[in-house]
């Protein structure tokens, strides 16, 4: 199953806390996504990088 199939089929799943994922996407030097990464403990996320909801997200790998 590919990830966006995945991500669409689970978007919105909270952990046993209650907290929804957060991910951060990582690019190389050409602009191109070299990783996806979901947040541990995105409360606590005080990084640079620009961090997407479920939907940011699959709206962003759907317009590639």
């Amino acid at each position: 199953m590919s990830f966006t199939k995945e991500l669409e089929r689970t978007k919105g799943a909270k952990d046993s806390n209650g907290i929804a994922r957060l991910w951060i996407i990582y690019y190389n030097t050409k602009d191109e996504i070299r990783e996806i990464k979901s947040l541990y403990n995105p409360k606590e996320y005080s990084g640079a990088r620009v961090v997407y909801t479920d939907k940011e997200l699959l709206n962003k790998l759907k317009n590639l």
